[in-house]
């Protein structure tokens, strides 16, 4: 089991929000490719899970979480990244 989706609730403009507070760390890549690894860095400043959302038009690039495949365009996930190893697949 890969973790739980934050549960969506509705936001002003019809998307949806996870209802876990708001992150220090957030960050932003572009096509970016990682290898398997584990979080580490700011689990020690409180925070406890990763969560995740790919947005754009573009094929591959699965996130892989245990082994799980699992396409996060424009669906939230929420996963412990300092326990549960994950990477990116291949975007094509």
């Amino acid at each position: 089991h890969v973790g739980a989706t934050a549960s969506p609730r509705p936001a002003p403009n019809g998307a949806t929000a996870s209802p876990r507070p708001g992150g220090r760390f957030p960050q932003v890549n572009r096509s970016a490719r990682f290898r398997p690894h584990l979080d580490a860095g700011s689990a020690g400043a409180g925070q406890r899970t990763s969560l995740i959302v790919a947005l754009g038009d573009f094929g591959g690039g699965e996130l892989v979480v245990e082994r799980d495949p699992v396409d996060i365009r424009y669906a939230p996930l929420e996963f412990d990244g300092w326990r549960q190893r994950h990477w990116t697949q291949p975007f094509v």
